[in-house]
């Protein structure tokens, strides 16, 4: 059965039949999901120098983002509140408008 395996470079999943293998005299295997990671690692680049490779973003930036996602999250809730407050206070001003008008109608009658 074939299996799922792990881009040597970047870190990235290659799936079954995807991404090349190279074999080294010695019989080690290094893996690798694309022309890129095999370009660069060729080069001589160091992955954790790269910003798109998964070495290259510590798990802590990785939270943080999540933590950054939260509070847009709860920033767009408290404006949602805000906007609901706003629209009850324009339709008390509505009322008391339609309050006024019928007032000064019943003045003019009398």
């Amino acid at each position: 059965m074939p299996r799922e395996r792990e881009c040597d470079y970047c870190g990235s999943d290659i799936e079954p039949g995807t991404g090349t293998m190279l074999v080294r005299t010695d019989g080690t295997t290094i893996d690798y999901c694309s022309a890129k990671c095999e370009k660069n690692a060729d080069l001589g680049r160091e992955s954790r120098d790269l910003e798109w490779t998964d070495t290259a973003r510590p798990e802590e930036a990785t939270e943080t983002e999540a933590d950054t996602a939260d509070e847009a999250a709860e920033e767009v809730e408290a404006d949602e509140g805000e906007d609901e407050a706003e629209a009850d206070e324009s339709a008390e001003e509505v009322e008391t408008d339609d309050e006024q008008e019928a007032e000064e109608e019943t003045e003019a009658e009398a």
